[in-house]
């Protein structure tokens, strides 16, 4: 006589669908916004761990590296070329000069605006992280040929419909 427990396995066995059956459901697989993000949670873990000692995000680092770059540029400029809006550039803006890395310049005839200027901590940090960044960017890339993460690049360039 069937106990109740046998009789469970029986239907719970019954009632699983076979796993080529349940592949339909598998939305990982051949999947390129999953595959960029997992990438992106490996090259963010590894950033932090080569980096974290620094105090600078990859947003902090992209903005610095922009307003460096981008003599006088403002906030709005900054938020439109980071694609961010308002309220998290002053976020970023925020932080980098309480860390003392730029200051906030008024602009002449304009009492609403401000440019953005790098200071020398802000520089000397950009010094400092030039070898740091390039040990992350070989150490993210040790598993690609130089002409493989060129072509990576490009390829990503294309799926942002952006310049490599």
């Amino acid at each position: 006589m069937p106990t109740a427990k046998s009789t469970q396995a029986a239907r719970s066995r019954k009632d699983r669908e076979p796993a080529d059956v349940l592949e339909r459901f598998n939305f990982q697989r051949d999947s390129l916004g999953y595959a960029l993000r997992r990438t992106q949670v490996h090259a963010y873990a590894l950033f932090f761990e080569m980096l974290g000692s620094l105090e600078l995000s990859p947003a902090r680092l992209t903005a610095l590296s922009i307003i460096a770059m981008e003599t006088d540029i403002n906030q709005a400029a900054l938020a439109r070329r980071l694609n961010v809006a308002g309220p998290s550039v002053m976020k970023l803006i925020d932080a980098l000069e309480s860390a003392g890395f730029i200051r906030r310049t008024e602009v002449v005839g304009d009492r609403r605006r401000y440019s953005l200027v790098l200071t020398a901590s802000g520089r000397a940090m950009l010094d400092t992280l030039r070898a740091k960044l390039a040990a992350y960017e070989a150490r993210l890339a040790q598993n690609l040929s130089a002409a493989e993460r060129k072509q990576l690049l490009a390829l990503l360039a294309r799926v942002t419909d952006t310049e490599a």
